[in-house]
């Protein structure tokens, strides 16, 4: 049955483009009629770039939504208002937390709360850049905006665990976990052992991702060592500034996808070393290729490494370290936990199985449209057009 599929976000960059992406251009080829509302931020690729990864049958749509919290959200809402009632969707799907609460309140206007969909790729509340009175406030935001109506899509098992024990209602949640065009990654063998060790990270360089853990590790090996250091991606300019040191680490800059991967497939290890995820694509991807990785013990990167088996989940630096270092020192457990990794990969998060969940997500929710919508939100966007 063709759907009127609409998804919303204020954060079109990063993991979330990547999700919306590939489930926007699976439902256009799948038939279904998708548009996506989304803002532009710092981290949004121009439009010419946007162009060129959606499939041309999905139509995008600026609607201002900003990050911070502010009397501006009273704009952002009547916005999103008119836009989802000119669009008359069955489903509304909301990605990041600004989306979410600015959606949740027009879908309750519009009366198709119970239709609405909310990934929250990475809670607000869990964030390590805010103070305690922030978190505090974030997760009550949180739950009064999930009492409004809606369902709870998480992205691991980890988030969707925050999800039932603080918002208090695990009737209205699911799992849907990231996923990655697996086809995308294809593994021509690993490079002589004789060769230099590269380990990788890929990212962009923020706070979030702790980028000066990553370069205290290359600190600790020496200049001439038979081991390099990259970071695939870029940043601000203060950002590299003050967390890389060039010295030590060699920056990429912004790379294709495609070149991004050919590039993970010349690399030996992976390290996410993130102060906070929902479920990081990198992590996903990096496993695609075949790497074993060492990352963070944190909510998403447990969810994506099998600890023993397809990497390392570490606890501090010391443990990043350790577990970085009997990697580099042995080829056969590389070897052997990157193909445990990508055999782990394959099964676990190809796009087609996202696609599959979200499609009975989606049917579980939708229920037949009687007639019009409710006649205060036409009465209240004909005052708002005036």
């Amino acid at each position: 049955m063709r759907q009127k599929i609409v998804h919303v976000t204020e954060a079109l960059g990063g993991g979330v483009l990547h999700c919306v992406v590939l489930l926007a251009n699976r439902q256009a080829a799948a038939g279904d009629d998708v548009v996506v509302l989304h803002s532009v931020r710092d981290d949004t690729p121009p439009a010419a770039k946007l162009d060129e990864l959606f499939d041309p049958r999905v139509r995008r749509q600026v609607v201002d939504m900003r990050t911070r919290i502010g009397v501006h959200d009273v704009v952002s809402v009547f916005r999103l208002l008119i836009a989802l009632f000119r669009e008359r969707p069955d489903i509304v799907h909301l990605h990041s937390s600004k989306a979410a609460a600015v959606g949740r309140i027009a879908a309750r206007l519009l009366g198709i709360a119970a239709r609405t969909i909310y990934s929250p790729h990475g809670f607000a509340f869990l964030k390590e850049d805010i103070s305690p009175l922030k978190i505090r406030l974030f997760l009550l935001i949180e739950r009064m905006l999930h009492a409004t109506g809606g369902h709870i899509v998480a992205c691991s098992k980890s988030e969707l665990r925050y999800a039932r024990m603080l918002l208090l209602r695990a009737d209205r949640t699911s799992l849907v976990e990231n996923a990655v065009k697996l086809d995308e990654f294809h593994h021509g063998g690993r490079r002589a052992a004789s060769e230099q060790i590269v380990v990788c990270t890929s990212a962009r360089v923020t706070y979030q991702k702790a980028p000066w853990r990553f370069t205290r590790l290359a600190q600790r090996f020496p200049a001439g060592s038979d081991t390099r250091f990259v970071w695939f991606g870029d940043g601000e300019p203060d950002a590299i500034e003050r967390w890389i040191d060039r010295d030590t680490v060699e920056l990429s800059g912004w790379i294709p996808a495609a070149e991004l991967r050919r590039r993970l497939s010349q690399c030996d290890i992976f390290v996410l070393p993130s102060l906070w995820e929902g479920m990081p694509i990198a992590l996903i991807e990096a496993q695609a290729a075949g790497l074993p990785a060492v990352a963070s013990r944190i909510v998403g990167n447990r969810d994506v490494i099998v600890h023993g088996v397809t990497g390392f989940l570490a606890n501090d630096d010391e443990e990043l370290e350790r577990y970085t270092r009997r990697l580099i020192d042995d080829a056969q457990l590389r070897e052997r936990m990157g193909a445990a990794a990508r055999a782990h990969a394959r099964a676990r998060f190809g796009d087609t199985q996202l696609f599959r969940s979200y499609v009975g997500v989606y049917r579980r929710l939708l229920t037949p449209l009687q007639g019009r919508l409710p006649a205060v939100a036409h009465a209240l966007s004909h005052e708002v057009l005036k």
